[in-house]
């Protein structure tokens, strides 16, 4: 007996690029938030996370929950993002 296959949508979730415009920055910056998080490292985490609002932690908590497997190259081009955005900011 031979089963249908069902559509790629029904058996699994949408891919990130498929979220609306308006909640893609969100899920981004949920994302970005969590994999710095992730490359401070325990103790370093742990202290910012302790001047997190509960909002905060809540948003860190989806963006954990989302992250799936990691590229090292995503997680580098991540720290030099953020490191050029710290610079230019104290520079301003």
């Amino acid at each position: 007996m031979a089963t249908r296959a069902q559509p790629p949508s029904a058996s699994r979730p949408q891919p990130a690029a498929s979220l609306a415009p308006a909640d893609a920055p969100l899920s981004d910056g949920r994302r970005k938030a969590a994999i710095l998080l992730l490359a401070l490292g325990e103790h370093a985490a742990a202290k910012l996370c302790a001047e997190l609002s509960d909002r905060d932690i809540t948003n860190l908590a989806i963006g954990f929950a989302d992250l799936g497997r990691l590229d090292a190259s995503e997680v580098e081009k991540l720290i030099d993002e953020f490191a050029t955005h710290v610079s230019l900011s104290l520079a301003a």
